[in-house]
C-alpha cells in the first residue's frame, strides 16, 4: 500500500474513550471536528457505532481490552475483531503499552532482554494477528510502548528489542505486513515538550501570549532548537553520553523513532503513525500550570486550548507526512471536567479541522539489514530456490569445453558465467546463489572446501569431468531432463 490509500478522515483531531463501555457522544464529538475515535473495548459494545462515526467522518480505532493480556492469544478476542471488521472498522491494536509491568500477570518481570519469555512469545503472536487483520481488509497497529525511559521498560530498548526478533526470525513476513497494511500506534503524552516563537526559533512566547493560528510552533521535539541547544545532535535513538538512547518524549517521537530502525532494519519507507493515547499532558483544571521541563514554558488551561488547537494544525500541514493524528486521552478529562467541557475543547470548537495532505509514499523502498550477521559477505540462505544461478570455470579447466558441450545447458537455463568467484562479494545477504563449478576431478574437492568456507550459504554444484565428452554427457542429460542443477 501506498501512504495515501490507508482510509481515515485525513483529520488530524482524535479523542479517546472514557473506559469501556461507556460511548461517546458522537454530536460532541462532531461539533469540535474530531477525525478519528480511539475506543478501548470489551467485546462488541461499538460495533453499532461504526456505521454513524464513517458516515461522520470520523475514523474509529478499536483494541479488544482484556486485564493483564501481555503476550495473550489474540483467538481469545478473535470474533469481536471479525464483528467490527464486519461493521467497517480498518483500523485495530492488539497490544497495549507491554513494557509495563502492570499489562503482565502478577509475577512477570517484562524485560527487554528477555526474548525467549518476553518478546518471542509477545511479537510471534502479534505477527500471526497482524497477518490475520490485513487477510479481512483491516490495518493492524505495531504495539504501542509506554514513553518510560530507562530500567526493563526502556521504550527504545524495548523498540530495537522487537524489530530485532521481527528482523531475526520473520523478516519477510513483517515486510509483507508493512507492505500491506501496518500502522504504527504511540502514546506521545508530550507534556510542555513544545513552545510558539518570541521573536527567534530559539526564544519561547510566555503562555499568556501563545495564540493557535498564529505561526512559530514547535511539536518536533527533540528536533527543535530549544532541545538541541541543550543536547546537540540528540535523536530519538541516540544521543550524547547523557541520552545514549536517545530522546523520544514528543509528538513525533516514537513514531520517528520507529520510522529510522523500520527505514534501516527492514528497507522501510513511510507508514502511518498514529498517537493512540496523548495529548498535552496533564490537561489543567481551573487555575492549574504545568512545567514538568522548565527548559520550556509551562502552560495553564488557556494556553493548553491554544496549544492544542496549534498541535493538530501543526500535524497537518508541517510534521512528517506519515504522522496522522492523535486521540486526546480522554473523553471525561476533556468533556467531564468540574467546569464541563475543557477550554480546549471549547477552543477547537471556534476552529475547523486541518485537512491533511498525504503523499504517494512506498511502504518499502530497500531490503535492510535485520537479521544479517555481522561482516557477511556475498549471497545468503537460499528460500526454496536460489534467487541467481552462476557458473564458474575453475583453472586448469578448459574453458572451450563449455561452449561446445554445454550450449543446449546453457540455451535452456541461461547461468552467469563468472570469471571469477570474487563476483559473489557483490551479492547481499537478501540474494541467494546456485554456483554451478566446472572443474577437474584433481581439485574438485579443494575447491568445494573453499567456496564453501567462504561462502557458507550458496548451494554449490560441482561437475568434476576430464574430457568433453565426460562435460557433454552431464550437461546434456541435464538439459534433456530441466535439471539446473545435479
Amino acid at each position: 500500500m501506498l501512504l495515501n490509500e490507508y482510509e481515515w478522515s485525513r483529520n488530524p483531531r482524535g479523542m479517546h474513550n472514557k473506559n469501556a463501555p461507556i460511548k461517546m457522544d458522537m454530536n460532541a464529538l462532531s461539533a469540535v471536528g474530531m477525525g478519528w475515535a480511539k475506543y478501548t473495548a470489551i467485546s462488541d459494545e461499538y460495533v453499532n457505532d461504526i456505521a454513524e462515526l464513517r458516515a461522520r467522518n470520523i475514523t474509529p480505532i478499536v483494541r479488544l481490552w482484556l486485564p493483564r493480556f501481555g503476550a495473550g492469544a489474540p483467538e481469545e478476542k478473535q470474533r469481536y475483531y471479525q464483528a467490527y471488521l464486519e461493521a467497517g472498522c480498518k483500523w485495530f491494536e492488539l497490544y497495549n503499552e507491554p513494557n509495563l509491568d502492570i499489562e503482565w500477570q502478577e509475577g512477570v518481570l517484562p524485560d527487554y532482554k528477555n526474548v525467549a519469555g518476553i518478546i518471542a512469545p509477545l511479537m510471534t503472536n502479534w505477527l500471526r494477528w497482524a497477518e490475520w487483520i490485513i487477510e479481512r481488509g483491516g490495518y493492524p497497529a505495531f504495539p504501542a510502548l509506554s514513553e518510560a525511559i530507562g530500567e526493563h521498560y526502556d521504550v527504545i530498548s524495548w523498540l530495537r528489542a522487537m524489530l530485532t526478533f521481527l528482523g531475526d526470525n520473520y523478516y519477510e513476513r513483517f515486510r509483507a505486513v508493512a507492505a500491506n497494511g501496518l500502522w504504527c500506534a504511540t502514546h506521545p503524552y508530550i507534556y510542555n515538550h513544545f513552545y510558539q516563537e518570541d521573536g527567534s526559533p530559539s526564544r519561547a512566547r510566555p503562555p499568556e501570549r501563545q495564540r493557535a493560528e498564529e505561526g512559530g510552533w514547535h511539536f518536533e521535539y527533540p528536533y527543535d532548537p530549544i532541545s538541541q541547544a541543550h543536547k546537540p545532535g540528540v535523536t530519538t535513538i541516540s544521543g550524547p553520553p547523557s541520552a545514549p538512547n536517545g530522546d523520544p518524549i514528543g509528538l513525533i517521537g516514537m513514531g520517528d523513532a520507529f520510522m529510522r530502525l523500520f527505514r534501516e532494519w527492514f528497507g522501510g519507507g513511510a507508514i502511518p503513525v498514529v498517537g493512540t493515547e496523548g495529548g498535552i499532558f496533564p490537561v489543567p483544571k481551573g487555575g492549574d500550570f504545568h512545567q514538568l521541563d522548565k527548559r520550556y514554558p509551562g502552560y495553564t488551561a488557556a494556553s493548553h486550548a491554544e496549544a492544542t488547537v496549534a498541535m493538530f494544525n501543526w500535524i497537518a500541514q508541517q510534521a512528517p507526512p506519515w504522522f496522522f493524528g492523535v486521540a486526546l486521552w480522554k473523553w471525561d478529562d476533556y468533556y467531564e471536567t468540574p467546569y464541563g467541557p475543557s477550554a480546549a475543547v471549547i477552543r477547537m470548537s471556534e476552529v475547523a479541522p486541518p485537512f491533511k495532505e498525504v503523499p504517494p509514499l512506498e511502504a518499502l523502498e530497500g531490503e535492510g539489514t535485520a537479521g544479517i550477521p555481522r561482516g557477511w559477505i556475498g549471497p545468503g540462505p537460499i528460500h526454496g530456490r536460489p534467487d541467481v544461478h552462476c557458473l564458474l570455470i575453475t583453472p586448469g579447466f578448459n574453458a572451450e569445453w563449455f561452449f561446445v558441450a554445454g550450449k543446449a545447458y546453457y540455451e535452456r537455463f541461461r547461468p552467469q558465467i563468472l570469471p571469477s568467484a570474487d563476483f559473489l562479494d557483490n551479492l547481499t545477504y537478501r540474494q541467494s546463489a546456485g554456483i554451478t563449478v566446472l572443474a577437474l576431478p584433481n581439485i574438485a574437492e579443494s575447491v568445494r572446501l573453499q567456496l564453501a568456507e567462504r561462502y557458507p550459504a550458496a548451494w554449490l554444484d560441482i561437475v568434476a569431468v576430464e574430457t568433453l565428452d565426460q562435460l557433454a554427457a552431464v550437461l546434456n542429460e541435464r538439459a534433456m531432463r530441466g535439471l539446473r542443477f545435479g
